[in-house]
């Protein structure tokens, strides 16, 4: 099992100066917005807007990224002699370092940005500090993207392409249909919209921190399981 693991990372090893590349690329893009923002706002704000960048860029890379390590590395593990144990292993396993080197480099950089812009903008007053919404809430949701994206690649290699329509449709839905409802919740609650998004807020709301977690938690495992469930049946394609 541990030469499986070591495999993975060692034929990926790139992949980790790609998240660091990746991070460090949206870092500076969301540094820059921010200073020319500064420049013509009145009120003089700052945040860590490069370290929300980079979160986001990359949660966003590791579904594209993770998607495609199923569909190829089952294939050519297989092909080479690996058990399906073995692949599912290693697998989850390259997936947590990924997801701890971006932890690493969230801190690193968020602290980096929030002294720039002490400096930077002295007289400014600073925003809401989210170095512990990025902790709290940002890097469970990039993990949360690698176990359904992990999940829908070995969905992808039982159905086929139907998949990816169906990934399409929900990427849209999150992408354009959440934001939409919730602007509906906020500018008008009586309209259909409104009143489901009021709904969801209400029901989100009355569960207790704990049991979120809990939930979360029984989300992840459920993905995990799944895709366990459906690889190891998966006969390989090469």
């Amino acid at each position: 099992m541990w030469k499986a693991i070591k495999r993975q990372i060692y034929v990926q090893r790139d992949t980790f100066a790609v998240i660091a590349g990746i991070m460090l690329g949206f870092w500076v893009l969301g540094a820059a917005a921010l200073a020319i923002a500064m420049h013509f706002i009145e009120e003089k704000v700052y945040f860590p807007l490069g370290s929300c960048c980079a979160l986001m860029a990359t949660g966003i890379m590791m579904i594209f990224f993770v998607f495609g390590e199923v569909i190829v590395y089952f294939n050519v593990e297989l092909s080479m002699g690996s058990t399906r144990r073995e692949f599912f292993v290693s697998h989850f396993a390259m997936s947590l370092l990924a997801v701890a080197e971006i932890f690493v480099l969230t801190v690193l950089l968020c602290k980096v940005e929030e002294a720039l812009n002490r400096m930077q903008y002295a007289g400014a007053d600073e925003g809401v500090e989210l170095l512990p919404y990025l902790l709290r809430l940002g890097i469970p949701i990039v993990a949360l993207l690698v176990i359904v994206a992990g999940l829908v690649g070995a969905f992808f290699l039982r159905f086929g392409r139907p998949v990816l329509a169906a990934a399409w449709i929900a990427w849209m839905f999150l992408c354009i249909g959440v934001p939409r409802i919730h602007d509906a919740a906020e500018e008008a609650p009586d309209s259909f919209w409104g009143r489901i998004g009021n709904a969801v807020g209400r029901l989100v709301g009355g569960v207790p921190g704990y049991l979120q977690w809990i939930l979360f938690a029984t989300i992840c495992a459920a993905g995990i399981a799944g895709t366990w469930v459906i690889l190891r049946r998966r006969q390989a394609s090469v």
